[in-house]
Formats: structure tokens, C-alpha cells, sequence
């Protein structure tokens, strides 16, 4: 990460800011914060923010909701761990509920499928424990975990 020794005025932190936008889409809290490291004032961020918000360039209602819809469906996270990479990325939290009220409910199937792999066959303490610490990882719920392991060895013996 470069870090620049002189400041930049608004013409350069507006170039900055479009160019970060060009590789993917960034919250007004990341934006912020990549701007002040690359040496931006904060008057000209804000102004560059108030810009691009009114050109629809970032939009953190339409942000939060994407990526907490790709969370879900691609890496497989629970609604804890949704809820806490939103955060990571400055969204507020008003944003990040709404976000997480409008995703679809989590397949069982799928989860049992996801911990079934998970498990391998393997039903002793040591192992399940793992399995529990890695789903608790992805942020679902101790009881939805317990719930799975339970149905699997049942179904299993």
C-alpha cells in the first residue's frame, strides 16, 4: 500500500475515487478510507461522496443488499457473519438490517448437505466440535448446527 506525502486536491481525489469505482463497488466508508489513506482532506472526500452519491455512483442501501445476497449464496455464510462483513465495510447499521431482513431463508437441505460434507461420516466429539466451530465461523446459529449434526447421525445409523 502506497502511502502519498502530499495532499490531494479535489480534482485528484475525484479521479482517485472513479478509478476505485471502475474495479468494483466500494461503501462510502471504504471509499472514505482509501481516500484518506491515498492523502485526501476530508473536505474534498466528502464533496467527491456527495458527487458520486448523486450521479448513483455508490449507494450503500444497494450495496448492503448485493453483497449480503452474494455472502449467502456464494461463500455460504449465516446471517451473524453477514451481518458483521457489512459492518467491516462502514455500512450502517440500518443498512445492514434491511440488507439482512430481505434475504431469502437459508435451504435446510443444503445446510445438512453443507455439514454432512463437513462431518464425513465421522461422528466423534472431537470431530463434530470442529465442524461446530467451523459453521459457527460462518456465523449460523449453535441450535441450526446442533439441529444438522443430529438429523445426519440419525439418518447416518
Amino acid at each position: 500500500m502506497r502511502k502519498f506525502n502530499k495532499e490531494m486536491d479535489y480534482s485528484a481525489t475525484k479521479e482517485k475515487a472513479l478509478r476505485l469505482l471502475e474495479f468494483r463497488n466500494h461503501s462510502k466508508g471504504e471509499l472514505k478510507k482509501k481516500l484518506t489513506i491515498a492523502g485526501a482532506n476530508s473536505e474534498d472526500i466528502d464533496r467527491v461522496i456527495e458527487f458520486l452519491e448523486e450521479y448513483s455512483l455508490i449507494n450503500d442501501r444497494d450495496y448492503a443488499k448485493r453483497l449480503a445476497l452474494d455472502l449467502q449464496n456464494l461463500k455460504k455464510y449465516g446471517i451473524r457473519r453477514i451481518r458483521l462483513e457489512l459492518a467491516s465495510k462502514g455500512i450502517s447499521p440500518e443498512y445492514i438490517e434491511e440488507a439482512v431482513e430481505e434475504l431469502p431463508e437459508p435451504d435446510i437441505d443444503e445446510f445438512i448437505a453443507m455439514v454432512e460434507k463437513r462431518l464425513k461420516g465421522d461422528f466423534e466429539r472431537k470431530n463434530k466440535d470442529r465442524v461446530i466451530r467451523y459453521f459457527l465461523n460462518k456465523g449460523y446459529s449453535l441450535d441450526m448446527i446442533k439441529n444438522a449434526i443430529s438429523d445426519i447421525e440419525v439418518n447416518y445409523l
